[in-house]
């Protein structure tokens, strides 16, 4: 299930990710109302599936797996899945947005103010994304992040799992309000031949 080579002592990494699974237990029903599920748990993986429990009838958001190989000398890593498949998706498929706003810190009296919108959710539309934030493998390895080492967030909290399934939650399903429809117009043409 893991695509990561394990060089760190596996009982070490054991250890952590059970205790990471027993927090995320303690309180799995207030996820459940938010509408995190634990599908899937087995060393060094756990796989979670987002619902849209305010939607009328409900739907499944999107699904990640997270890896805990190494964990904590390397923070986990995040890829989204098929939650029927377990199927690597790319951010075309993913379908969701994961839209951070920034405020500027300095706002001038009078001009208005700049909202800077980034979706967190990184990566080509025809690539497996990457979740773009402290905390996750793919963020720390990525060439833009090298000067932000894994070992600067390591006690602070970033890749514990709950962290990451805030943040997840947090930048996309409760900004889902409601079902979106999209019409395409065409024309319904027939082909019809001459009577003779």
């Amino acid at each position: 299930m893991t695509d990561n080579l394990q060089y760190t002592h596996p009982d070490v990494t054991k250890r952590k990710y059970d205790e990471e699974l027993k927090d995320f237990v303690k309180i799995s029903e207030l996820w459940r109302k938010k509408g995190v599920f634990l599908i899937s748990e087995t060393h060094p993986t756990i796989e979670f599936l987002f619902a849209l429990p305010k939607l009328k009838p409900s739907a499944i958001s999107f699904a990640v797996r997270i890896d805990f190989t190494n964990y904590d000398v390397e923070p986990p890593s995040l890829k989204f899945i098929c939650p029927f498949t377990g199927k690597f998706l790319t951010k075309k498929e993913v379908g969701m947005k994961f839209i951070q706003a920034k405020v500027p810190e300095v706002i001038q009296p009078g001009l208005p103010v700049q909202i800077q919108q980034q979706d967190l959710l990184q990566g080509s539309e025809n690539e497996i994304p990457f979740f773009c934030i402290p905390g996750i493998k793919e963020y720390h390895d990525h060439p833009a992040h090298t000067g932000d080492a894994w070992l600067l967030y390591r006690k602070r909290g970033e890749g514990r799992l709950g962290f990451i399934l805030d943040q997840l939650y947090s930048y996309s399903t409760p900004t889902v309000k409601s079902y979106g429809i999209n019409y395409v117009i065409g024309f319904n043409q027939q082909i019809e031949f001459p009577s003779k």
